[in-house]
């Protein structure tokens, strides 16, 4: 069976010394879907260690959503708690993380557009965007 192409969007915190992985979940209102320790190893299969602590918010709830979807699904989550945000993205490095894989070079390539709702909280937040496109 030939797989889909898929795309993967998180919103991503780094950086931080001076309070918990627990501590912004606390602020933020909102379990991550996974967490890095400096020090640790970043994945149990993997002996690759962490280089800096990283709060990590996963948008996909499946392989098969669209960019939009995702994009909006974290964009809901931030808007609802804006101040927050604010407050972490101004002392800490944050970033959304985009990966898109290509297994199936017959189906059209995922898009993504950032638009002006995107461009709204981004002007105030100044969240950095990463693009990786892995074939």
């Amino acid at each position: 069976m030939v797989e889909k192409n898929q795309i993967f969007l998180s919103f991503c915190v780094f950086g931080f010394d001076d309070v918990t992985h627990q501590d912004i979940s606390n602020l933020l209102g909102i379990q991550p879907s996974k967490f890095h320790v400096k020090g640790l190893r970043m994945n149990p299969k993997v002996d690759r260690l962490a280089k800096q602590n990283g709060w990590f918010l996963d948008a996909f709830k499946s392989d098969k959503e669209d960019f939009e979807t995702q994009m909006n699904s974290i964009l809901d989550v931030i808007e609802k708690q804006l101040e927050n945000f604010e407050f972490i993205c101004k002392r800490y490095y944050c970033e959304f993380s985009c990966a898109v894989f290509i297994n199936n070079a017959e189906e059209s390539v995922p898009w993504v557009h950032l638009g002006s709702r995107f461009n709204r909280v981004n002007a105030k937040l100044g969240i950095e965007f990463d693009f990786d496109i892995y074939c």
